[in-house]
């Protein structure tokens, strides 16, 4: 910058043409008021000597040409060349910045609310988290409300180890977006790369957590409260998204809905034709089965801790991690996380001990320490 640009204050209405430039300080003539400002603090609009030169320039009042009028007219002159106004030349698209990790692909939603305290009355803005070194070309869908198809909410793009707004939701827009789906496609520019598979993630979406204050937290890539998400973790996602071919053909037959859930369902059973060990039709060995999280925080378990103790607490939990490992013990290849916190690590002891006595078989794992930190166990069923 120098003495005679014209500059707009960047924090603030306003601007003018720059008078004196001590050290780090401009003075700015502002309205005939000469106001002092930081150099980092005015950008400029148009530099010294280019008033002119500025499209659409007219002065108020022209002395000269006022004072010709009353003058003999002249041989007409041959007027001045035009001084082009300077063109801008496009900046060059600066290089990725690549990180260690980012070679298997994280993608987050978080949820943050504009105002925490008061979440009844919050909008909650939805962004999408590019922890990768990809691009994503990605679209998020939500579900239909006749629950026969899928509504387009956001398509775009985000660049590497970036973050897009996609949506700002409020409380009665949330009912739209229980059920949603994901997908992409990532690649690099300019440069080999490893190919990823497409992704194609749906998750179920828990509303009650939006009125609780303790499920907004900040995480790893905010430091405001969010609810995140999770839907590809470490490259692999969370809740692969199945197409269901009866309902496809629904769509394009226009048949009941009735009709395809049957279908549906004797296709099944006509596939797995094999028996499991409690005499179910076998899970096909071949279907690769979505992530199971549970969450042992006390306060996702009950909403009521009257007169409960310690030990009734504890045995609360356990009582979770119980159940859930019933309803899967058939289930070969199933993995679940069970999120239990760092605290005191008594809850993450009384787990293992658990786990290690009634399913000797089991492996047993810390969880992503990305996504769960050292608070949670990945329990992969054998």
């Amino acid at each position: 910058m120098k003495v005679g640009d014209t500059v707009r204050f960047l924090n603030s209405v306003g601007g003018g043409r720059i008078t004196r430039i001590e050290g780090q300080i401009a003075y700015v003539d502002d309205d005939g008021f000469e106001t002092p400002v930081l150099l980092k603090e005015v950008v400029v609009v148009m530099p010294a000597g280019h008033e002119k030169a500025a499209q659409g320039y007219k002065p108020m009042f022209d002395q000269k040409a006022f004072d010709e009028g009353k003058k003999p007219a002249e041989p007409a002159r041959e007027s001045a060349p035009k001084v082009s106004a300077p063109q801008e030349t496009p900046r060059p698209e600066l290089p990725v910045e690549e990180t260690t990790h980012g070679e298997k692909l994280n993608i987050v939603l978080a949820f943050e609310p504009t105002d925490v305290k008061r979440l009844d009355q919050s909008r909650f803005d939805a962004v999408v988290v590019n922890d990768s070194n990809y691009y994503l070309d990605f679209t998020l869908l939500r579900r239909a409300e006749d629950e026969r198809g899928w509504n387009l909410a956001y398509a775009g793009n985000v660049a590497p180890n970036e973050l897009v707004d996609v949506a700002s939701l409020k409380h009665e827009d949330l009912p739209k977006f229980e059920k949603i789906a994901f997908q992409c496609v990532a690649y690099k520019r300019g440069k080999l790369f490893t190919l990823q598979a497409p992704v194609s993630v749906a998750r179920k979406l828990d509303l009650t957590k939006f009125h609780k204050f303790h499920c907004f937290r900040p995480g790893l890539y905010f430091d405001t409260p969010v609810l995140e998400v999770p839907l590809v973790s470490e490259g692999i996602a969370s809740r692969p998204l199945e197409v269901n071919a009866a309902e496809m053909q629904s769509a394009l037959a226009g048949a009941p809905r009735e009709k395809d859930m049957a279908a549906e369902l004797s296709k099944k059973y006509r596939v797995d034709k094999g028996k499991s060990k409690s005499g179910g039709p076998a899970e096909n060995p071949r279907k690769v089965l979505p992530l199971i999280e549970v969450d042992l925080h006390i306060s996702e378990l009950t909403d009521n801790l009257t007169g409960m103790e310690p030990k009734d607490m504890l045995e609360l939990q356990l009582d979770t991690v119980r159940r859930h490992m019933r309803e899967n013990a058939q289930r070969v290849g199933q993995k679940i996380v069970f999120i239990h916190g760092k605290g005191e690590g008594v809850l993450r002891k009384a787990v293992l001990e658990l786990l290690k006595k009634s399913y000797p078989k089991a492996e047993l794992q810390d969880a992503s320490f990305r996504e769960y930190g050292f608070g949670a166990t990945l329990v992969t069923i054998h």
